[in-house]
């Protein structure tokens, strides 16, 4: 089995570094952007197997930054999924249901999270 390929975009590093000192115990390569322009950057150079976007960003909101990753990407768009820290509103939680997509609170639970990955990559059993 190839190793699969996650993008966590995240402006706090320390999530970021935390995500892939997990998921690389896991058996998982985990690249990281601090804001929209770093991930789509990614996105255009790696190909992805899961993305994992915090919703609020410096450049952009997660919603806004999907949509974009739709255009480049449309695989890698059906298998995103959303995190925050902040309560979501109703217009958002419909547009990941809409997607969807699951959205993931923080502070994570790492199980649910590597759950929430499996599940998005058919490898939930």
């Amino acid at each position: 089995m190839s190793e699969k390929r996650i993008l966590v975009v995240d402006d706090e590093p320390d999530i970021i570094e935390l995500l892939r000192d997990f998921f690389g115990g896991e058996g998982y390569a985990v690249d990281g952007a601090l804001d929209a322009t770093g991930a789509l950057a990614l996105i255009r150079d790696q190909i992805y197997d899961v993305a994992i976007l915090d919703f609020n960003l410096p450049d952009m909101n997660g919603i806004m930054l999907h949509r974009q990753i739709r255009q480049l990407d449309a695989e890698l768009a059906d298998r995103t999924l959303f995190a925050s820290g902040l309560i979501q509103s109703d217009e958002n939680l419909g547009y990941y249901d809409s997607q969807q997509s699951a959205f993931l609170a923080k502070p994570f639970d790492f199980d649910e999270v590597l759950g929430a990955v499996k599940k998005v990559l058919g490898e939930d059993g």
